[in-house]
């Protein structure tokens, strides 16, 4: 497993191409070839955070950021930059719940099952009660990463 001290300096912010307060993921908790985990604290203070939780269909947004954060883990490692991706669409997302409860503390772990670089990749996800370890939601996501997302629109 890589040590993300270094490349995790600055917060997991340092991962995304996503700003406060659109960060949804709170820390990188390890990489390692093929999977990436991050942590998310479900509290009164984060965003979309509703009377006692957070939506389940927001899991797919915390699934598509650790797939972002991997990404920017990879690049940073391999003296690269965080680039821009995009979600394509999700695979049967299952969740167990309505609300991801205030107080949980949430593991997203996602997993290369297809991958290309510079490409179109599918993502084995899943999140984890961290307490309880219960899975609490899963479903494969499909993304590409881009180099000029404005580049996309040019080619229709």
């Amino acid at each position: 497993m890589s040590d993300l001290r270094d490349t995790c300096a600055g917060g997991i912010e340092r991962l995304l191409p996503h700003r406060p307060p659109m960060v949804l993921l709170d820390r990188a908790l390890g990489l390692d070839g093929d999977w990436f985990e991050a942590e998310v604290d479900i509290g009164p203070g984060s965003p979309l955070h509703q009377d006692g939780g957070v939506p389940a269909y927001v899991g797919i947004e915390y699934m598509a950021q650790a797939v972002a954060a991997y990404a920017g883990a990879e690049g940073l490692e391999h003296g690269g930059a965080v680039k821009l991706g995009m979600l394509l669409g999700s695979r049967d997302y299952r969740c167990r719940v309505p609300v991801f409860a205030t107080g949980t503390r949430l593991k997203v772990r996602v997993r290369k099952a297809l991958y290309q670089a510079g490409g179109i990749s599918a993502m084995d996800c899943r999140l984890t009660d961290a307490g309880t370890g219960q899975d609490l939601a899963e479903a494969q996501l499909t993304v590409v990463q881009v180099d000029d997302i404005a580049a996309l629109g040019e080619g229709t």
